[in-house]
């Protein structure tokens, strides 16, 4: 029989593990908090940047290229100050030149004359106008408009079936939306021609 104030061992008593658990997620969210608010004040620094409306398409497209680009550099930078990793290339090709304005509404006519002629089909026609055009990797140019990289792809490959709101998301910067066109090509180009 015990008697008063006396305890069943004489071992200390050990740290009881339940509270080291919470000490740990407490830590781990007070990590995912600061990422938080770090990522928050990188949008918030991207979205200050003033746009003006412009009613031609090749000055929108530039204007947003340009805003971009510069995201990149300023996140590039601090993947730099925080690690060594190196810059990744902004052009989708090293050996495409940049367009003048001209080139790009042509080259911009011809791809939406093709696309309505039926002779390519919607995702070609976002790959050539994306890559060929403004010259972005799928990662800029989904930073650009704010779809994911793995919808971009698939609209470019024909796959899936999106609604049309996120296509005319993706076509945004071209000034491109869905709309709807004759089946027949011979009186689309009738049209056309008109």
């Amino acid at each position: 029989m015990k008697m008063k104030g006396q305890l069943d061992s004489a071992q200390p008593m050990k740290k009881h593990k339940a509270k080291s658990k919470k000490n740990e997620l407490k830590k781990k969210k007070q990590n995912k908090s600061e990422v938080k608010k770090q990522s928050k004040v990188k949008k918030e620094t991207k979205n200050k940047a003033p746009v003006e409306s412009v009613n031609k398409p090749v000055d929108v497209i530039n204007e947003l290229v340009v805003a971009v680009k510069k995201t990149e550099a300023i996140s590039n930078k601090t993947e730099s100050d925080t690690s060594s990793a190196h810059t990744p290339r902004q052009r989708a090709s090293k050996s495409l030149e940049p367009m003048t304005k001209e080139e790009q509404l042509i080259a911009i006519n011809q791809i939406i004359k093709r696309l309505l002629l039926d002779e390519m089909t919607q995702g070609t026609a976002l790959k050539e106008l994306r890559v060929n055009v403004l010259g972005l990797r799928q990662d800029a140019y989904t930073q650009l408009t704010g779809v994911s990289r793995k919808t971009l792809s698939e609209i470019e490959n024909d796959k899936g079936n999106y609604t049309a709101e996120i296509i005319n998301k993706v076509f945004k910067p071209f000034d491109l939306k869905v709309g709807l066109v004759p089946t027949s090509s011979q009186l689309l180009a009738a049209i056309l021609t008109n």
